[in-house]
């Protein structure tokens, strides 16, 4: 009897995903083909990005469930307006006759960073129910989508040739579903970290189990590292096909392998030499700041074939 009540609320619960799945599809695409400018949904979109990160912030002092619920709702509005953004951006890069996908210079890239992110962060919410997790991850989303806002260059311009490849769709989503994958287990070996120190005392009842938080980690990273691994094999087969070369020893290339290192060390660290705990979160928090130089200080500092990523 008790195993047939778990079905039906979790068949229940998936029915109301779904819902709330193609609704957010619907409206997304609706926004995205209003007559309103690309900005105002991605600055509306941080808006909501912001209160969604305080909502997770205060869900941690305050035990209403009104907070915590409105924590998860204005995230699913920010990606709704993310989402709606980007297909505008698209349709009106289509009507500009210049159509590409919505994540070919820095302002893209950053914002669909965010919207990948949030995206599966709202998945691991869903799944796990760790609220917390989101008061780690969603601030560090909220400033990376912030930096594109108030710093990068909102002007749609035609693509330089060497990104006129379908290429562009494969490589490009399999790297940003990486730094997504790399940013939550970023968050979630932060917690870990919390959840086992001697400090943080009120913090820690709000953590769930040191084991799910681990658990989180591990597969945020088993997940997103064969995504990686195939977004650098996509990389050098489209570098053959505009440059001549498989591999340049181009910085970001560089920084993309040292990422690939340090994600395959802690998998390798984890499944072969058995280590658990504290050693494999510290070096999750290195590979994700190996990700943070992959991808900021490499694009804005270090010009290479890949400086078409800067403004």
């Amino acid at each position: 009897m008790r195993e047939v009540i778990f079905k039906e609320r979790g068949q229940r619960s998936l029915n109301k995903d779904l819902l709330f799945l193609v609704v957010g599809l619907i409206l997304s695409i609706l926004l995205g083909l209003s007559p309103l400018d690309n900005t105002f949904w991605y600055k509306s979109a941080l808006l909501l990005y912001a209160f969604s990160s305080l909502f997770y912030w205060v869900s941690l002092i305050v035990k209403e469930g009104v907070v915590s619920v409105s924590a998860t709702f204005s995230l699913y509005l920010a990606l709704l307006l993310n989402l709606g953004a980007m297909v505008s951006r698209s349709y009106q890069s289509y009507k500009m006759g210049i159509f590409h996908p919505p994540w070919s210079n820095l302002f893209e890239a950053l914002t669909f960073w965010t919207f990948i992110g949030g995206t599966l962060y709202l998945f691991i919410e869903r799944r796990y129910g760790v609220k917390v997790l989101g008061a780690l991850t969603l601030p560090i989303l909220t400033l990376i989508y912030a930096f594109a806002i108030f710093k990068a260059n909102k002007q749609i311009t035609p693509l330089m040739p060497a990104l006129r490849s379908y290429w562009l769709y494969v490589h490009v989503l399999t790297a940003f579903l990486g730094y997504a994958g790399f940013t939550v287990s970023f968050g979630s070996s932060v917690a870990y970290l919390i959840k086992t120190s001697k400090r943080f005392n009120r913090l820690k009842r709000f953590l769930p189990s040191e084991e799910v938080l681990d658990e989180i980690t591990y597969k945020s990273i088993a997940i997103s590292f064969p995504i990686w691994t195939a977004s650098i094999i996509l990389g050098a087969a489209w570098a053959n096909e505009a440059w001549g070369s498989y591999w340049s020893w181009d910085p970001k290339e560089t920084w993309s392998l040292i990422v690939w290192f340090f994600f395959g060390a802690y998998l390798h660290a984890r499944q072969i030499m058995g280590w658990r705990g504290k050693r494999t979160a510290y070096l999750s928090i290195i590979g994700f700041v190996a990700v943070l130089i992959c991808f900021f200080a490499i694009n804005l500092y270090f010009p290479g074939l890949h400086s078409y990523a800067t403004d």
